[in-house]
């Protein structure tokens, strides 16, 4: 999600600007240098000023072989994939194939009413209604069992009323590209968006990696959780509940030339159409994890900074890597502080039941009884159609102990939107924020459960 940030000029000069190029290279990669001795593994990519003072990768991408992380070193993008898919619909606007405007409805004849006319739009920006998702990532999904599930999933909202972030809405969208286009989607991102810039290390099967070129994610045990191609996938890319909003491989190179051509060119949209989803002159802060593998990005156009980083250890993730190097670039803290996420305006304590049911569950987790934690899920996590499973769901939130260590709630808001905010402290991450959609009224049940750790 973008985020505007403050001051930023003010501080390059006092801070950064006094550094040759030279010189903050040599302390960028002292710093990750650093890291990588604290368990840091991944690929970083910073410039300033058109001059790329680092593109370097650290610790081990496979540390059964022993093949050290390199610039190239091909890694999971996570969300960032949304990117591609929303300059894939941008595209078809400007083809005057589809319209912002077009509903539902249009594209999905057995669309019920509640969804008929959800609009191109609201489903790019969050506010269609549909749920964070419907499934498991690597669930076996077929395009039309997608779209039946989300037309059968009860939405949170009416669509239009506000923004709730979803990747079913976004997995919508990547079928009807393949529906206007006659294609698929790895296929029209390959040869209207990577081919025109000339790239060639982006995207699922059709850039045939070899294994050896692939990051591993580890657990902070060490646990090794393999490659995105390792994992259960259709033939012409990744199943429905990620397609067209996760799954995504590319290098840091490849991933700066897409966003440089994006938000510097007009080699994708016209100025016009792009400045419908982005913002070339303002400061952006895209990023995407499954909570071992992390990517993000970073542009501060006024001071010229772009900041690309990839993490592969959930234990010394992204956005810790990210607040160390902008101190040295004397960038804001993406957060607004040095330490913890910053808090979001407008919240209201929570009711006590509701506060009591986010307690019971972070008493849960950090109990690390699979049994309990299944008992307290099936209480109080609502059975919507298209959910994930109970033991998806088992399965997800008890693995955030091995990425969070024991959590303490520091607080519990409610905010007008409806959204339920759970700020955390942990052991391993520092402050933890769990985003909840969660009935207002009893039984209180819990409908999507969304974490953000450190960014």
């Amino acid at each position: 999600m973008r985020q505007p940030l403050i001051g930023a000029v003010a501080l390059l000069v006092i801070f950064g600007a006094t550094a040759t190029a030279q010189e903050m290279s040599a302390r960028l990669d002292s710093a990750m240098r650093g890291a990588e001795r604290n368990g840091f593994s991944g690929v970083v990519r910073v410039e300033r000023g058109g001059t790329t003072l680092l593109e370097k990768g650290y610790g081990k991408a496979n540390r059964a072989a022993q093949i050290p992380f390199s610039a190239s070193t091909i890694v999971q993008i996570g969300s960032n994939t949304k990117d591609f898919t929303a300059v894939a619909i941008l595209q078809l606007v400007e083809a005057e194939k589809i319209r912002l405007t077009d509903s539902l409805g249009k594209y999905v004849a057995r669309a019920p009413a509640d969804k008929r006319n959800i609009t191109i739009a609201q489903l790019l920006n969050h506010r269609a209604g549909f749920p964070l998702g419907i499934g498991g990532d690597f669930d076996v999904m077929s395009r039309a069992q997608l779209v039946d599930s989300a037309m059968r999933t009860t939405l949170l909202f009416t669509p239009g009323a506000r923004e709730s972030y979803s990747n079913t809405g976004f997995s919508i969208l990547a079928a009807i590209i393949e529906q206007v286009t006659g294609t698929t989607y790895d296929v029209y991102v390959r040869d209207a968006i990577l081919a025109p810039l000339g790239l060639h290390r982006t995207g699922f099967l059709l850039p045939g990696f070899s294994v050896s070129e692939l990051a591993h994610g580890y657990l902070p045990s060490g646990t090794d959780q393999g490659t995105m191609l390792a994992k259960p996938h259709a033939t012409d890319g990744p199943y429905w509940n990620l397609r067209g909003n996760g799954g995504m491989l590319s290098t840091v190179a490849d991933m700066h030339a897409f966003y440089n051509a994006l938000l510097t060119s007009n080699k994708l949209l016209r100025p016009a159409t792009r400045a419908l989803r982005f913002h070339p002159d303002e400061p952006i802060g895209l990023a995407g994890s499954d909570g071992v593998n992390f990517f993000l990005y970073d542009r501060f156009p006024m001071m010229g900074v772009e900041i690309i980083i990839a993490s592969t250890n959930a234990a010394m993730k992204a956005p810790l890597i990210r607040r160390e190097l902008g101190r040295l670039l004397g960038l804001p803290d993406p957060d607004g502080g040095d330490t913890e996420l910053a808090q979001r305006p407008g919240g209201k304590p929570a009711q006590a039941p509701i506060a009591t049911v986010i307690a019971g569950l972070v008493t849960s987790i950090n109990a690390q009884d699979m049994a309990a934690l299944r008992t307290f899920i099936a209480a109080h996590f609502a059975s919507d159609a298209g959910a994930p499973s109970l033991e998806d769901r088992v399965q997800r939130i008890g693995g955030m102990h091995d990425g969070l260590g024991t959590l303490a709630v520091e607080r519990v808001d409610v905010f007008d939107d409806g959204t339920v905010e759970a700020r955390l402290t942990s052991a391993l991450q520092g402050t933890v924020v769990l985003l909840a959609n969660m009935d207002n009224t009893a039984p209180y049940l819990i409908h999507g459960l969304r974490v953000r750790v450190g960014g």
